[in-house]
């Protein structure tokens, strides 16, 4: 027979031991920490800093703004007839992930309207960025969307 007597002291111990495995394997079994947002997310910053930041006042002093219409086939968004943009992009960024975001030229059809394809994108929240250029001048909109159609 033994003399070993299993004290509060021993489980205390235990539960403390048991706790530290279970973070250390949470540490090194991660798939995967993350992407930046951006590899040179510092100038990138500062440029948004200088142009930005007019580029979204430009845009939020429009009478009328770009729409984000969500369909079976894809995210619409419409221009109003009063902006006919030269050029510009849309970048979508969904989750933690790079791989899941969306970055796209700005192809607008002659109706003001351009498509994002359902194919494009997976079910969940993104921030989207709408930059584009009209009489040579930036403009910037930032919406959030929860796409949460098949």
């Amino acid at each position: 027979m033994s003399n070993f007597k299993f004290t509060w002291g021993h489980g205390v111990m235990l539960g403390l031991g048991a706790f530290i495995v279970f973070i250390l394997t949470l540490i090194f079994l991660a798939d995967d920490t993350g992407d930046l947002i951006s590899d040179d997310y510092y100038e990138e910053s500062l440029v948004y800093q200088e142009q930005g930041i007019d580029a979204r006042n430009r845009a939020g002093a429009l009478t009328e703004k770009p729409k984000f219409i969500q369909q079976a086939n894809g995210i619409k968004i419409e221009f109003p007839a009063k902006i006919q943009p030269d050029s510009g992009q849309i970048y979508m960024m969904r989750g933690a992930f790079k791989a899941d975001d969306v970055l796209m030229p700005l192809e607008v059809r002659s109706n003001n309207v351009m498509l994002i394809p359902a194919a494009k994108l997976k079910a969940g929240e993104y921030d989207i960025n709408l930059t584009w250029y009209y009489d040579a001048e930036p403009y910037l909109i930032q919406e959030t969307i929860t796409w949460n159609m098949p």
